[in-house]
């Protein structure tokens, strides 16, 4: 494909999410961490500070009192909350960027990306994975290739992938010569993140990867499924969707958790409209 260079070069070159974000996501690796750490790297970047406090103050918390300060923050809404809004705030720059088509365009791919990392988090709670906050981050980020990927779609490569047949993966490869997931790989990989979060983001379609040791890839790959099968951020409704059988197995999940892990992402999206609001989260 004559794009593939051309979109190896922008994977490459995307800008690392802020270094505020990649040493809060390193320090929440370790189960010791101290909040106070966490506070004062919060602290150090003013224009994530005032979004943080924006957030928290906003209508999505319902907080009585006004929140005036990091520390007050983490003492209303916890450490994870913190954690979830440093995240989706740093990412969001990225994914305010995304090209518009039939493809995707900015506000359809966040929402899509953010249910994805609800829906993460709550299978990582539901089958027994220790690091939901991770599962959370994976969620985020394994969206990030197709921002390079649709600037450069066109509707008129998506009318000829009309006649591809396979998986989401399989046209993304016919019409621009790598998918979503080693897109996102690409990225990650240049950006130096945990190994395991990486793996799960380049490899969360990859069968062999979602028998792994680790369940990451497992947990991305239903959520992503279950996502798009709610019809969220679906870029080829023409294709089929289900549920792989040997995910469920991995994960000892039912339909019916899925089901409940659906509603549960309704529910999220219906009361987060800050989360979702590009305009609030993005620039100063």
């Amino acid at each position: 494909m004559t794009q593939l260079p051309e979109i190896v070069r922008t994977l490459r070159t995307m800008p690392p999410l802020p270094h505020v974000a990649q040493r809060v996501l390193e320090t929440v690796r370790d189960p010791d961490y101290s909040i106070d750490d966490l506070v004062g790297l919060v602290r150090t970047d003013p224009s994530l500070t005032a979004r943080i406090l924006k957030l928290c103050n906003s209508s999505l918390y319902g907080l009585s009192t006004e929140v005036t300060t990091v520390s007050n923050a983490v003492a209303y809404l916890g450490t994870r909350n913190l954690v979830k809004l440093v995240l989706v705030s740093c990412a969001a720059n990225h994914f305010s960027a995304a090209g518009s088509s039939q493809y995707t365009e900015p506000r359809t791919l966040w929402r899509h990306t953010f249910a994805c990392a609800i829906a993460c988090q709550w299978l990582a709670n539901r089958c027994g994975y220790p690091q939901s906050d991770a599962a959370f981050t994976a969620g985020i980020l394994h969206n990030i290739g197709k921002v390079a990927l649709s600037q450069v779609a066109s509707d008129s490569l998506l009318v000829a992938s009309a006649k591809v047949e396979g998986s989401h993966a399989d046209v993304e490869r016919a019409i621009f010569g790598i998918d979503h997931a080693t897109a996102a790989g690409v990225v990650v990989d240049a950006w130096g993140l945990p190994r395991e979060l990486r793996r799960a983001v380049r490899c969360h379609h990859d069968e062999e990867d979602l028998c792994s040791e680790s369940p990451l890839p497992a947990i991305l790959n239903l959520a992503d499924t279950l996502v798009l099968t709610a019809g969220i951020g679906n870029p080829f409704p023409q294709l089929p969707l289900t549920i792989a059988p040997l995910v469920l197995d991995r994960l000892h999940l039912t339909t019916a958790d899925v089901e409940t892990a659906t509603a549960h992402v309704a529910a999220e999206i219906e009361r987060s409209a800050e989360l979702l609001n590009l305009g609030m989260l993005v620039g100063r």
